[in-house]
């Protein structure tokens, strides 16, 4: 591990009467994200030449025979993840599991930019990476755009000049940052200012795509993947192009420059209130029926009740997928049960995402969890008696509420006590935590009385 500095301490100890020098490596703080559009660039760009944190062989001649996508992003889950984890379950990606997926990336990104708003959510997918300095999918995003048609000067103004766009999209924007940035926040007034828009059904598309979009980044952004050297088709897809002396040296207003620290969890009764307040609230768009969700269920798991957060999704494309994917991460990979339910709880505790935390208590329980450890993070840190647990919690508190904070060091603690696979497992299951608190406390879902009965936790 190369550490950006390092501090000598001298200690004498009596070895054979010598003098010895030890150095002490010293964690690195975070590098200060990127202010300006040229720096924002050259960071983007040299990503190409970075090591991924978990191992990223080179595509074998078999993968490139295939003619399949060999973007670095996908490759990396194919590798590590369960195959019943990898549907990215995001609208109009194209990731599904349960759909014909275009047989590369160029014919995917074609096929997108037939949605007619796929350039609206480009942007959204803009800010969130920017809000959460994801570099890999900054890259992405940048080259989506200009796919679209957007100048440099109008991607530039994604950064410091919402002024350019229309009042729909300005307060998508708005809300896009804020879900990002401080998930705690968001309330009433948010989902009203859309609403001056927006249907419920499209702010329903907008609150969860937003939400998984700070998914993918925790992932991209932890894993370390390097960028791609070419993508949709160009060989070698330039990232570090010139930028007009209008916007060379305006300081970003969405880039994570001053991020507060979340404040510490509510005391245990605080929690429990919140948890059965939430049982009685009334969303704040209207949702889908519930004879939506049982269709959706029928074609995988009929008779079952469905669960408050697939009724909202109920009518978007992905519902089936996202339901599917919900299950196998309870079900299937190689990491603790009981530790699955314990990040769940710590991200729904840091975004104060009580819909989510109220399944995650649920599932916590259920598994043998003892209700006096969520009374704190030091409580459930101390619980926490399996080799590396612990460890594995505070990384997923980390990559809750501080993503562009994680650095080499923290993975490297990680691989201490776990495998590569488990490694990714951890980190996938605090991104969808995070994306499933953001939907769900968005959108005021009320949480189902008697969580344990429900199922799709």
């Amino acid at each position: 591990m190369i550490f950006q500095r390092t501090r000598t301490i001298l200690q004498w100890l009596i070895v054979s009467g010598v003098c010895v020098t030890i150095a002490v490596a010293e964690e690195p703080a975070p590098s200060k994200p990127a202010l300006t559009r040229p720096e924002m660039k050259q960071r983007i760009q040299a990503l190409k030449n970075r090591t991924a944190r978990l191992p990223l062989p080179a595509p074998t001649p078999e993968e490139i025979a295939s003619g399949r996508s060999l973007v670095n992003n996908g490759r990396l889950r194919s590798i590590y993840l369960p195959p019943s984890w990898q549907s990215f379950v995001v609208p109009g990606w194209g990731g599904s599991t349960n759909r014909p997926r275009p047989a590369n990336t160029t014919a995917l990104l074609n096929a997108l930019q037939a949605s007619p708003d796929y350039g609206f959510k480009t942007r959204l997918f803009w800010i969130v990476s920017r809000g959460n300095d994801c570099q890999y999918c900054l890259g992405h995003q940048e080259l989506k755009l200009r796919r679209v048609g957007m100048t440099d000067d109008q991607i530039a103004a994604l950064d410091s000049k919402w002024e350019v766009f229309p009042n729909a999209e300005r307060a998508a924007l708005a809300f896009t940052h804020k879900l990002t940035m401080t998930p705690q926040d968001v309330g009433e007034a948010d989902i009203a200012g859309l609403k001056l828009h927006f249907s419920d059904k499209q702010i329903i598309d907008i609150a969860y795509t937003v939400a998984r979009y700070n998914a993918v980044n925790r992932w991209t952004a932890s894993t370390g993947i390097p960028q791609d050297q070419s993508f949709g088709g160009e060989e070698h897809s330039q990232l570090d192009t010139p930028t007009s002396a209008e916007f060379a040296e305006v300081p970003s207003k969405v880039a994570p420059d001053d991020v507060q620290p979340r404040p510490e969890w509510e005391p245990m009764d605080q929690a429990l209130a919140a948890l059965t307040a939430a049982q009685s609230r009334t969303p704040l768009v209207e949702l889908p029926s519930i004879d939506a969700a049982r269709k959706v269920l029928a074609a995988d798991t009929p008779g079952v009740t469905p669960p408050v957060w697939l009724q909202a999704i109920a009518d978007m494309p992905v519902a089936l997928d996202a339901w599917r994917q919900r299950q196998a991460m309870v079900r299937d990979g190689k990491t603790d049960s009981l530790l699955r339910a314990m990040i769940a709880w710590v991200s729904a505790r840091e975004n104060r995402a009580w819909y989510a935390a109220g399944h995650a208590q649920a599932r916590f329980l259920a598994l043998g969890g003892d209700q006096a450890a969520l009374a704190s993070f030091a409580a459930l840190e101390k619980s926490a008696s399996q080799p590396g647990h612990a460890e594995a919690l505070r990384f997923a508190r980390k990559l809750t509420s501080a993503p562009h904070t994680i650095v080499d060091a923290d993975v490297a603690r990680l691989k201490e006590h776990f495998s590569d696979y488990e490694i990714a497992e951890i980190i996938q299951l605090t991104c969808d935590a995070n994306a499933f608190d953001r939907y769900t406390e968005a959108l005021r879902l009320p949480l189902e009385g008697g969580t344990a009965e429900v199922a799709g936790r």
